[in-house]
């Protein structure tokens, strides 16, 4: 009897091992690629503060015998730190706010109201995310250059530089995307449509049911649509390298390209701006990730 008890125990804890494999092995590969993805970081941070002679030194030093924080000091003063954040941070807010705005107003008239083409209309600007960003940055580029009453231009784009080496130009491209368009559309699209019957009952027009019931209830969404404007702008270094030549009107990400000199680079300097650029992302994320989850599983593809 008793052998029998504890053949029946070997074989439920065997059950109960075999039951908790895979999830063992799924936890394994994600803690493999969490180390992989972070060591870019964690080098990142730890070349920030070494000095030259172990930075190229024979043997890789993941942890410097002596820490150098006057690499932080010399690369705020090298690239005007103060400056550089500055026009980041209002290129970045005014990409975040446009997009969250128009996005959510864009996407509540394709999934809430009717006109003519309004099919047509969506999956054509769909089809535009699937060209990429350096096809379209010739169009873009002649768009600003030729925006009217701009930069000495008349009323028909002709006589001056338009938006071209401006905020304003490098904030163009992102006042609007068509991927947060989609997300607030396919959020609105799960969104109870008898709430919006009643307030209209009540005397509620369409824009107060938008400012009054939907905004309201698209927290989740409109924190996650910010996290990535903020992000896809933040990080931007293509159109403002196009658009940008002063100095005074560089972002963050242009601003870390004076490390890489004739010379060769200045790796502690460039790792050490790299650092406080990146910061500000990581801040940002820790406080929205809960928006990115919630936002991801409440839009939905409906529709």
């Amino acid at each position: 009897m008793a052998d029998l008890s504890l053949r029946r125990s070997a074989h439920g804890s065997f059950n109960a091992w075999e039951a908790r494999l895979p999830l063992i092995i799924t936890y394994v590969f994600l803690i493999i690629g969490a180390v992989v993805m972070i060591m870019p970081f964690v080098w990142m941070v730890s070349t920030s503060v070494k000095p030259d002679r172990e930075i190229f030194g024979d043997s890789i030093r993941w942890i410097p015998t002596e820490l150098d924080l006057q690499n932080y000091s010399d690369a705020f003063e090298q690239t005007n730190m103060p400056r550089l954040f500055a026009n980041t941070i209002v290129v970045t807010a005014v990409a975040v706010a446009s997009q969250v705005l128009l996005g959510s107003m864009a996407g509540y008239a394709f999934a809430r109201l009717h006109f003519r083409g309004k099919m047509l209309i969506f999956f054509a600007l769909l089809t535009t995310m699937m060209v990429p960003f350096e096809v379209l940055i010739i169009p873009v580029f002649l768009l600003i250059k030729f925006f009217p009453l701009a930069g000495g231009n008349d009323l028909l784009g002709q006589g001056g530089t338009g938006l071209i080496n401006t905020l304003g130009g490098v904030m163009f491209p992102n006042f609007v995307s068509v991927f947060g368009v989609f997300l607030f559309r396919q959020f609105y699209l799960g969104f109870p449509k008898e709430i919006e019957e009643a307030a209209i009952v009540d005397g509620c027009s369409r824009i107060g049911v938008y400012w009054r019931i939907l905004v309201p209830n698209s927290k989740p969404v409109m924190g996650t649509m910010a996290l990535f404007a903020f992000l896809w702008s933040w990080n931007d270094f293509l159109w403002p390298l196009v658009v940008v030549k002063e100095d005074s009107l560089k972002t963050i990400q242009l601003g870390l390209s004076v490390f890489d000199q004739e010379q060769g680079t200045a790796w502690a300097e460039l790792m050490a701006a790299s650092v406080m650029a990146v910061v500000p992302v990581i801040i940002l994320y820790i406080f929205l990730q809960r928006f990115l989850v919630s936002g991801g599983l409440t839009s939905g593809l409906k529709g």
